[in-house]
């Protein structure tokens, strides 16, 4: 088993230079007369550089699923693209040992006019298979497609989810020690996805290296061992599924969120943030606070899937923290609405308003990551005490008040002074 090795890997491509001028402009014309000068003489007009892939070096270790990820135009495919012999690279090289099979496009190469054996006996020779070879793995090929009963039909009678578990067992199955995959096992229904991805990962227990390409991040989750996350061509991170995918949700989320810092970042794909309220002691949503009794200020969050959270919240008046409870312990909850209540006794508020900010951090099992979803500024109230109320209408002044009011045990006992 040989590791497969990219060292300094880079695709530029040649564009045309952006026009400095508005369309329809009197200098856009101009622009577009002067480049069919230049080409008529022969000389190339402006063109500029887009480096869709570069400075990529990275060593794969037989048995990595490495996971690649990152926004649409980041370079993913171009990358496989350029391993799988599509198209040269412009610098670097790429280097490894043994068949390289490619799933770009789940169909490319088949002939819709031809039978499945036929397609797959030109798929064979597509990927320097010989004939022989191609005719002993047909019949395994043929049973995990399930695909007997019409081996000998023409593709074109086929429905696309009969096409495409051809497709891919015939990639699976012809032996590769390397195995690229763009976005192809989020086609097919959902018991063919499971199919493919527990080949994929039973494949690469014997050794074979696979480059998945995915925007779905369970997948990448599930199923890979080792994330590269790509960003406008370049490696921005390798790592561990879980910290790589952390930090490119994290780094999404902040991309949605920059200029709306008040909102935060509410939702991932564990669970949301849906709201706060303030809740009377018995449960009934309010708009003040009595502080004689008890009140909850409830967090709303929908779990999208099995998760374990935990609250927090951070309670302001008059610009200044007046403190910050988290919960002691995660609780454990399963997909669906839930309240994340936190008790706040009677007779700790005082008679002024208090804006809250909501936390809520998620926790899945089996992982040490967690995180964190956060609504700032969520729930504004005032608190009131009704004897207080009563003395200001009578005296017309409240008097000074602090940003707690906690009712305190008072005691008082005789001292002797020893003289």
């Amino acid at each position: 088993m040989h590791p497969l090795i990219l060292d300094n890997l880079g695709k530029r491509y040649d564009v045309e230079a952006a026009a400095e001028s508005p369309p329809g402009t009197f200098r856009e014309r101009l622009a577009r007369w002067r480049d069919l000068l230049l080409f008529r003489r022969g000389l190339r007009p402006a063109k500029k550089e887009f480096w869709a892939v570069r400075n990529v070096s990275l060593t794969v270790e037989p048995g990595t699923i490495l996971g690649i990820i990152g926004p649409n135009g980041a370079g993913k495919t171009t990358l496989l693209k350029i391993l799988a012999r599509v198209t040269p690279p412009t610098e670097g090289r790429a280097t490894g040992h043994g068949r390289v099979v490619s799933l770009l496009e789940m169909n490319a190469g088949f002939n819709p006019e031809s039978s499945a054996r036929e397609n797959i006996l030109m798929n064979a020779a597509l990927h320097g298979i010989s004939k022989a070879e191609a005719l002993a793995r047909t019949r395994d090929i043929l049973e995990w497609a399930e695909l007997e009963e019409f081996a000998d039909q023409p593709l074109k009678h086929y429905s696309s989810g009969m096409a495409v578990r051809l497709g891919f067992s015939v990639a699976i199955n012809m032996n590769p020690q390397v195995l690229l995959a763009d976005e192809v096992l989020a086609v097919g229904d959902m018991a063919f996805q499971e199919r493919c991805m527990q080949a994929v990962i039973e494949s690469g227990k014997r050794g074979l290296i696979v480059l998945f390409v995915s925007h779905d991040m369970e997948a990448i989750e599930r199923v890979c061992n080792r994330v590269l996350w790509l960003h406008k061509g370049q490696v921005q991170k390798v790592g561990s599924p879980d910290e790589v995918v952390a930090d490119y949700e994290d780094a999404v989320w902040a991309h949605f969120d920059a200029g709306a810092f008040e909102r935060g970042r509410r939702s991932s794909r564990f669970a949301a943030i849906r709201g706060a309220k303030l809740l009377s002691s018995a449960g009934r949503e309010i708009g003040a606070a009595n502080v004689t009794e008890d009140v909850f200020i409830a967090i709303e969050i929908e779990a999208f899937k099995a998760v374990a959270v935990r609250g927090a919240v951070d309670l302001n008046a008059r610009n200044q923290l007046v403190f910050r409870c988290e919960d002691a312990d995660f609780r454990r909850v399963t997909a669906g609405f839930y309240q994340v209540r936190l008790r706040i006794p009677a007779n700790l508020l005082s008679d002024i308003s208090y804006t809250a900010t909501v936390s809520v951090t998620t926790l899945r099992e089996g992982q040490t990551r967690e995180y964190r979803l956060i609504a700032y500024n969520a729930l504004t109230f005032m608190a009131f005490h009704p004897e207080r109320e009563a003395r200001v209408a009578v005296k017309g002044k409240l008097g000074k008040t602090g940003l707690m009011a906690p009712k305190l045990e008072w005691s008082i006992e005789e001292h002797h002074v020893a003289v």
